[in-house]
């Protein structure tokens, strides 16, 4: 009571220097205004060192905060049109330090792009090193194949001996008069190795047999290599192909895309040399095919000469025979016999020689003609072999060069950031299996085939501006970036924590406003004094210096202070009405006392 005593006698005493005290006190106390602020986290329910609170604030640190939840819902969700808009979200919250983790289809599928781009940057690595030693390999090929074909191809074949009659011994007849009758004994008759000739002929066409199939094999393997080889070729260009797609327009891109294409281009030659080397197997098959008839007519011939050595043999027993039975007759008759046995014996030489030249010069000719053909086939192999060497030269060129230009990308690769798949089927590829399933890891941010979330996780420590910042940025975006084929909505915990705090503030400002109307109605019609409105101001200072200290000393407009300004207008106006009205009722009766 003392003290009250003692400062209503300074502001007696010191009306103006009060009045003017308060007023500085009171435009202090306004300046702070600007300061105040609302808040609705968990501080304002629970005290801030309990160990509940403590415990949650640790765990929000560690693992991140609240979330942020963007919805978008459409008939045709998963589209790269859709992932291109989201992504759009995360590129204007990617320098905010509010941001714990984002997770979204977007993140997802960026993930399994930079996983399929490590791949195929080891599959690049590699393939620079394969088609640096390929293009090696097939330059050491056209060589080798250029020195066959330039080499001698002439086929020496076996030339056949001049063929021999027997030597038959001229039979020499006993004279008359001898005691014992001697007949001359034939001679051993020597038949030429042509059995042997023959067997060196067949092992020289079974050796040729042999080398044309090997020639055959070698010739099949090389053009089933170049058919796998083009397809690799082929495979790995759509690859490169698929991942110049996801890059940004870079000029590595367009150096991925021109290699891409090189290596289209060189397995469709490959395929094309493949097609056009299909009949070199064949070449050597029909080699084979004349060799083995050529053979087969030798073994013939080889009969009909062992048919004749048997007749030969055949006419030396009859010789034999009628020389017993010159022996049995008489010696007149022996001169006669002889001298026919001698001209048989010279018209079967020239028969026989006669025979086995003519036999000789057709094989011969068989033979000759068989060389020409089989040199014909060789010389069109030569010719075929050239071609395929020049071929395989120009592909080992370009593969080097290929290799070269892909090592000058992977040296850049750095650089290159995959992006998102513009194609659908790309898109499709990546979020679902092979049984045209989802795969479990886009299970959490796609809810059905109509809606797929992203999820924005805050810092723990996030202030409730922070929030709101982060709040008008997606909001923002999606109204400036608007996508009529899907609709949008933003929340989760911090949205609502927003909406709340908007709507405290809407709310004081309409209680604030309709309590003022209120109020000056009610003065107006019921207090039947002098400056009826002074309370009004009265009030409207203690309000405004109420919020202007919260100001200063940093504290929030929280949903329990929010009741303080009901009250403190409610009481406000009731003591500075009975104040004003004891003050006037005071006035009065001095001015009656005088």
């Amino acid at each position: 009571m003392n003290m009250l005593k003692r400062l209503a006698k300074v502001l007696s005493n010191f009306p103006m220097k009060s009045i003017f005290i308060m007023m500085i006190i009171v435009v202090l106390l306004a300046v702070g205004v600007k300061d105040v602020f609302m808040a609705t986290g968990n501080d304002t329910l629970v005290e801030p060192s309990s160990d509940v609170y403590q415990d949650n604030l640790m765990l929000e640190e560690e693992f991140g905060g609240e979330s942020i939840i963007v919805l978008y819902e459409s008939e045709n969700l998963l589209t790269p049109d859709h992932l291109k808009h989201m992504k759009g979200i995360e590129d204007v919250l990617q320098n905010n330090d509010s941001i714990y983790s984002i997770l979204s289809p977007v993140t997802l599928v960026e993930e399994i792009a930079n996983n399929q781009s490590d791949t195929f940057q080891d599959g690049i690595s590699e393939t620079i090193d394969g088609l640096n030693e390929m293009g090696s390999q097939l330059t050491d090929i056209s060589d080798e194949l250029k020195g066959n074909a330039e080499s001698d191809q002439e086929m020496a074949l076996l030339e056949l001996e001049e063929p021999k009659l027997p030597e038959i011994e001229e039979p020499s007849l006993p004279e008359v008069g001898e005691t014992e009758s001697q007949l001359p004994e034939v001679g051993e008759i020597r038949l030429p190795d042509i059995e042997g000739q023959i067997a060196e002929l067949n092992e020289g066409f079974s050796n040729m047999i042999g080398a044309q199939g090997n020639l055959e094999e070698g010739t099949t393997n090389l053009v089933d290599g170049y058919a796998e080889f083009g397809r690799q070729t082929n495979e790995l260009g759509k690859n490169l192909s698929e991942l110049a797609e996801r890059m940004e327009d870079t000029p590595q891109k367009e150096q991925i895309q021109e290699a891409s294409q090189g290596l289209i281009q060189l397995s469709q030659q490959m395929t094309q040399i493949s097609e056009d080397s299909a009949q070199l197997p064949g070449i050597p098959e029909q080699t084979i095919e004349g060799l083995n008839n050529i053979q087969q007519k030798l073994d013939e011939q080889l009969i009909q000469q062992n048919g004749q050595l048997e007749q030969i043999q055949e006419q030396v027993e009859k010789q034999k025979e009628m020389q017993a039975q010159r022996q049995e007759g008489q010696q007149e008759k022996q001169e006669q016999m002889k001298q026919e046995m001698k001209e048989q014996q010279e018209t079967q030489q020239e028969e026989m020689q006669a025979k086995m030249d003519e036999q000789r010069a057709e094989k011969e000719k068989e033979m000759q003609g068989l060389k020409e053909e089989i040199e014909g086939k060789q010389k069109e192999q030569a010719e075929m072999l050239s071609q395929l060497a020049d071929g395989l030269a120009e592909m080992g060129e370009n593969l080097q060069t290929i290799s070269e230009n892909m090592k000058t990308i992977y040296d850049y690769s750095d650089i290159m950031t995959p992006g998102l798949p513009e194609n659908q089927d790309t898109l499709d590829n990546m979020i679902y299996d092979d049984d045209d399933e989802l795969r479990p890891m886009f299970e959490e941010v796609i809810i059905d085939d109509q809606s797929m979330t992203m999820m924005i996780k805050l810092n723990g420590d996030t202030e409730d501006a922070e929030k709101t910042e982060v709040i008008d940025t997606i909001n923002n975006y999606l109204d400036k970036e608007e996508i009529e084929s899907a609709e949008t909505m933003v929340s989760g915990k911090p949205v609502l924590d927003h909406a709340t705090r908007s709507s405290m503030q809407e709310s004081i400002q309409t209680m604030m406003g309709l309590a003022l109307i209120i109020m000056v109605i009610v003065l107006s019609i019921v207090f039947k004094v002098r400056w009826r409105l002074l309370p009004l101001v009265t009030v409207l200072i203690a309000v405004i210096g109420t919020v202007g200290l919260m100001g200063w000393l940093q504290i929030p407009i929280t949903m329990v202070s929010m009741a303080v300004f009901p009250i403190l207008i409610g009481l406000g106006i009731d003591y500075a009405i009975q104040f004003q009205n004891r003050y006037a009722e005071e006035i009065a009766k001095e001015d009656s006392n005088e």
